[in-house]
């Protein structure tokens, strides 16, 4: 399965009661340590397009009780991003994809962010 999302920048919503909303307190600080503006609203559109992707790759649409903070991206010490997942998330994966794995990529700029997910 394969999920793909974008944006663009000039949509995402920087507000922090919108970060607060779609987002865990480590995805917070990873987008807050932001160096400008412009890379804390890359991140933020990003993390919407991971959510997005996995979401998608997962066949979990409206009415399936999913929320955005059922899924959280993180990092290994290299930079590579990965997903956790939390609540109705994690039961579809295990229900259906249990013996699988979730790999993630993402890229932003400062025109457009997107992320693609895929269950392989």
């Amino acid at each position: 399965m394969i999920g793909i999302d974008c944006i663009d920048i000039e949509r995402v919503d920087n507000s922090d009661e919108f970060l607060n909303r779609i987002a865990s307190n480590e995805e917070i600080n990873y987008v807050k340590k932001s160096f400008c503006d412009s890379l804390r609203v890359q991140r933020t559109g990003a993390l919407f397009c991971v959510k997005e992707a996995v979401m998608k790759a997962l066949e979990l649409g409206k009415g399936s009780g999913v929320v955005f903070k059922d899924i959280e991206l993180c990092h290994y010490e290299s930079g590579k991003p990965y997903v956790k997942l939390y609540g109705k998330a994690l039961d579809k994966f295990n229900s259906d994809f249990k013996d699988k794995k979730i790999e993630i990529s993402l890229s932003h700029t400062p025109i457009i962010a997107m992320a693609i997910a895929i269950i392989i």
